[in-house]
This record gives structure tokens, C-alpha cells and sequence, in this order.
């Protein structure tokens, strides 16, 4: 182990050509034909490097903003009415919370049935060499939209705030909550509690779901970002492990997964585990996934989740430690650390596949341009797209050493 580093990536394609190319193809958003010609492009370029690849249609719901504002008005209507009927009220922020709920987890998508279906696909790059395990490496290739709500200013508060509080913060969590509030607000009230400190609560949680209105709104109605770094970064990162690692493990057939519709909240891996979960058996498949490395230092996720924090893998969380305590120079930098957002990785976990989610993030493990224009070629650093290599390539070596020979047993 710990032989590959920065060395052996110079010898794979150039990152920052691979970044480009995929940078040009803009305003790449879920289901839209920017993002389906960036999946050609990948298709021609898996090919080029003598793989086998295909890209899998998908049917997607992806404009979430659109979802998320219907949330926040409903609960703020709901919020209303408790006032005259507590009942009523009840019902329909009852209702609300189920919708968010089931929207931030990927279990159901209610609300985004109003608006609008989209075709999106997933590029997918098997390997068949009859090793016991697969090995899944993800990267998803559209990117987001910008908007205030990602804004510097609001992003580093909120990140300065969860360190301060031991706690990160979420940002669907003001959403999810208040709505909650309200529920219990209106719970309490049907009861027959009408108390000041009650109407304080209640006042207070409507107000942000009011704030949360026009802010959803605006990432709906804003540009598509360059999205050099998220996720082109972690796209260009995934090709060069493949290339470096395809058809050479001992224990694993490596696969590419390269996801459309991540920025509608992971649809293109829940919809690929749908299709393939019969030929990826959990006991045998695992996934890394590759997440915005072109900034800062290596971070692994511990736990994920918008609402609910999903735990990765605790098995590949040994290995991502095992490198981060072996790293005597501190090349990598990497440490584990909290997500209250989700990766690839998260909908892996929730469909109960061993999967590990590796970013470079800054001090405050956060990406300072994270969903905004400036998020392009000339921003990245080079360094930090080798340290994700580098790290990566040393976490595949050990998954293959490590948990290969036990594929009889489940990872």
C-alpha cells in the first residue's frame, strides 16, 4: 500500500485537460441537453481509454427549489390556518413534513411530481474479469445552479457556526425543522395550549419558512454554475483511478459510474442501483465516490444526510483512517468530518451498499465556491486534485488488500 501518491499521477491523463473538456459543455443542469452531451463526451472518452461503456436513460423529478418552495408555502398556509383551526392546520402540516421528509431522504418524491419530468441519463463503464467483488467508482458530471443562498458570506456563517456548536449545519435543516415546529405547534394548540411562549415558537418558525420562499425561488430562477470543481474535479479524478486501476486488481472488477441529476439530489445513483441491485449483490459491491476535490485537503465522510445522518461504511472508514494515521508528511491532510448534505455515496448507504465518500474541503470543511460562478477551471488547485489521487489511489489498493479476500463474508 501507500506506493501510488502524486508520482503515479502524472503518468495518467492530464486533470485539468479532462476538466475542461467537461467544463465546456455549460449549463450542464439535470435533464437538460448540455448535460446530455457531456454524457456523450464521457461515453467517447471511457471508450477512448479502452473500456467498455454505455449511457443508461434515466426519467428524473429534478427541479427540487420548485419542490422545496411548494414545502415552505404549504407549511406557512398550514402555520396560518392553526390559528382558526388547529385541526385543519394539523392535517396540513402533516402532510408537509411527510412530503419534505420523504423529498430530503429520497424515499418518495411527492411535491416533485408538479414539477415537471426530465431525461437525464448515467454513464456506466462495467468490467467483466469474473473477480469476486466490484468495486464502483463514482463521480457524478452535471452541475447545480447558483443562487444567495450560496452565497460567501451566508456559506462561511454557517459553517463558522456548526464548528462553534460541534454541530454542522444543514442547509435544508431550517426548513425541515420549523416545518416540525409548526407541527408540534399545531399539535399542542389542538390539545387546547394557547400559551405566549407557543405564539413567540410558532411566529418565529413561520418567518423562516417565509425567508426560505424567495431564497428557493431564486436557485430555481438562477444560471447553471461552470462546476469545475463540483463535480468535474471528482469526474477527472474517477477517470485517471480507472485508468490506473482497470483490469489490475486482484479482487475486484473496478467499475465507472459517472451520474447525471446528482444536483437533483443523487437520482441518477438511486436510479442505477434500482436498474443493476440483481447484479451487484451488497455483500460483494463496494462504492467510492469522488465529490469536488479541487480545493483544500482530503476529508472522508463520516456521516451524511440532509435530514437524517446516514453513517458510511465502518469498514471503509477503518481503511480511510488506516491512511489518514499512516500519513507521516501530512501530504493528504485528510480527516473525517460531518455532512448535512449528501453525496452519491448517501444513496449507496440508504440502499445498504458498503460506499465511502472522499472531497477536499478547507478549514471550516467547506468549499468556498461551492454552487457559484466563480467555480471554474481557473480556480481549482492542482495540488488538491493530486492529494484526492493520491488518497483514493491508496484507499482502492487497501480495499483490494484488505477486504478482497474476505468477499465470502459480507464487506
Amino acid at each position: 500500500m501507500g506506493g501510488v501518491g502524486t508520482s503515479a499521477y502524472s503518468a495518467c491523463v492530464e486533470p485539468v485537460q479532462e476538466i475542461e473538456a467537461l467544463v465546456a459543455h455549460h449549463g450542464r443542469a439535470p435533464g437538460t441537453d448540455a448535460e446530455r452531451r457531456a454524457a456523450l463526451h464521457l461515453e467517447d472518452r471511457l471508450r477512448g481509454m479502452g473500456r467498455d461503456a454505455r449511457i443508461e436513460p434515466i426519467a428524473i423529478w429534478p427541479r427540487w427549489p420548485l419542490a422545496h418552495v411548494i414545502h415552505a408555502v404549504a407549511a406557512v398556509v398550514g402555520s396560518v390556518l392553526t390559528v382558526v383551526s388547529p385541526l385543519a392546520g394539523a392535517i396540513v402540516l402533516l402532510v408537509t413534513a411527510v412530503s419534505t421528509f420523504g423529498d430530503l431522504t429520497g424515499t418518495f418524491q411527492l411535491a416533485r411530481r408538479a414539477t415537471g419530468r426530465r431525461a437525464s441519463q448515467n454513464v456506466v463503464s462495467p468490467e467483466d474479469g469474473d473477480r469476486p467483488g466490484t468495486l464502483v467508482l463514482v463521480a457524478h458530471y452535471d452541475a447545480g445552479r447558483t443562487g444567495y443562498a450560496f452565497g460567501p458570506r451566508i456559506t462561511e456563517r454557517r459553517a463558522a457556526l456548526g464548528q462553534l456548536a460541534r454541530r454542522p449545519i444543514g442547509p435544508f435543516q431550517p426548513l425541515f425543522w420549523s416545518t416540525l415546529v409548526l407541527l408540534a405547534c399545531a399539535v399542542l394548540r389542538l390539545v387546547g395550549l394557547d400559551a405566549t411562549a407557543l405564539t413567540v415558537v410558532q411566529y418565529v418558525a413561520t418567518i423562516v419558512l417565509i425567508v426560505a420562499v424567495p431564497l428557493l425561488a431564486d436557485v430555481a430562477l438562477s444560471d447553471v454554475v461552470p462546476g469545475a470543481n463540483d463535480n468535474a474535479s471528482g469526474v477527472a479524478c474517477v477517470l485517471d483511478l480507472a485508468e490506473r486501476y482497470g483490469d489490475d486488481l486482484e479482487h475486484f472488477d473496478v467499475w465507472v459510474l459517472l451520474t447525471g441529476a446528482e444536483e437533483g439530489m443523487e437520482l441518477g445513483m438511486r436510479a442505477f442501483l434500482r436498474a443493476h441491485r440483481r447484479e451487484l449483490p451488497r455483500g460483494r459491491t463496494a462504492f467510492v465516490c469522488v465529490d469536488e476535490v479541487g480545493h483544500g485537503t482530503v476529508r472522508y465522510a463520516r456521516r451524511e444526510g440532509y435530514v437524517l445522518g446516514q453513517r458510511h461504511h465502518r469498514a471503509l472508514l477503518e481503511l480511510c483512517e488506516r491512511i489518514a494515521d499512516e500519513d507521516a508528511d501530512g501530504r493528504y491532510g485528510a480527516r473525517a468530518y460531518v455532512s448535512r448534505t449528501a453525496s452519491d455515496a448517501y444513496a449507496a448507504r440508504v440502499a445498504g451498499y458498503p460506499a465511502v465518500s472522499v472531497t477536499c474541503l478547507g478549514a471550516l470543511d467547506y468549499a468556498p465556491r461551492h454552487h457559484l460562478a466563480v467555480d471554474t477551471v481557473e480556480n481549482l488547485d492542482p495540488e488538491a486534485i493530486e492529494r484526492a489521487f493520491g488518497f483514493c489511489s491508496e484507499l482502492v489498493e487497501l480495499i483490494d488488500e484488505r477486504l478482497g479476500p474476505e468477499l465470502e463474508e459480507e464487506l
